[in-house]
């Protein structure tokens, strides 16, 4: 009796013990698991937020247009293949990339913390001019700013019927570049055409031609050619598409005149001056 009791006894003791036992190793183990999710923890941390953005190279997105391919955007704004999130100055890419004569506006955008976006929006023709060259008649195309954004055409197409072609604008055997500035006194109008061209780019299809006549210190008038009809119509460089509308409605008027039409409408003070009387 006495040794059957000594002997269970001793089991609940080593009963009790290993049971004892089971949370202590638990507890090691939710320790040593705690201890390497925090050691895995901050080493991603580190590499995301020192080591990637340092050292691994960025990815790239280019948002451009015909004519401008991705290589010759990441050269003109100073990216090399190794660049890194670090190492990229956003808005000075910016500004490199916006002084590009076929750039109208430039946006970079870093994405943390190994990705780069560029969006690039082209500069827009709004008027053509015509030159000779080798015997050949080129278009010379010109945007909103004044700046020449393309000589020739590649494709041999013809300007758009949209599009103004605009005369007495460059100088015979003048050097011309792409992205050459044309003079500062006419700038102003390539920013009326741009206007207009927003609003109602179809008056243009009336119109066959527009000159620039010099006068003095810089300032011009405007010969506008009308598609249907002979007489020119004078304008003040200030041109809008309400003014060249009342001047196309004169010059349909003048052209009920019977045997004699007008040689020149002139619209300059908004009332139309007739000038000279040709026979039809």
């Amino acid at each position: 009796m006495m040794g059957d009791f000594i002997y269970s006894e001793e089991i609940d003791k080593a009963e009790t013990a290993y049971t004892s036992d089971i949370p202590q190793k638990i507890e090691k183990n939710l320790k040593r698991f705690l201890l390497a999710a925090a050691v895995f923890i901050s080493g991603g941390i580190l590499w995301i937020f020192c080591i990637n953005p340092l050292t691994v190279p960025a990815k790239i997105e280019v948002m451009s247009f015909p004519g401008f391919y991705r290589t010759d955007v990441l050269e003109f704004a100073g990216m090399n293949s190794g660049a890194t999130y670090i190492s990229v100055n956003a808005a000075a890419a910016e500004r490199l990339l916006s002084s590009h004569h076929m750039v109208e506006s430039a946006r970079v955008v870093k994405h943390f913390p190994d990705r780069l976006s560029i969006f690039l929006e082209p500069r827009k023709a709004v008027a053509v001019s015509l030159i000779k060259s080798n015997g050949r008649t080129l278009p010379v195309y010109i945007d909103r700013n004044g700046v020449i954004l393309e000589i020739g055409a590649d494709t041999g197409s013809m300007p758009s019927p949209l599009m103004p072609v605009v005369s007495g604008v460059i100088e015979s055997n003048s050097q011309l570049w792409q992205g050459m500035p044309l003079s500062d006194s006419v700038l102003p109008l390539f920013s009326r055409i741009g206007a207009i061209n927003d609003e109602n780019p179809i008056i243009w299809q009336a119109i066959s031609e527009i000159k620039i006549e010099p006068k003095s210190n810089g300032l011009f008038d405007l010969i506008l050619y009308p598609v249907n009809g002979s007489i020119r119509l004078r304008m003040g460089s200030n041109i809008t598409i309400d003014s060249i509308s009342t001047a196309l409605l004169m010059h349909e008027v003048c052209l009920e005149f019977g045997n004699s039409i007008p040689d020149e409408i002139d619209v300059r003070s908004g009332i139309g001056v007739i000038n000279g009387l040709s026979a039809n």
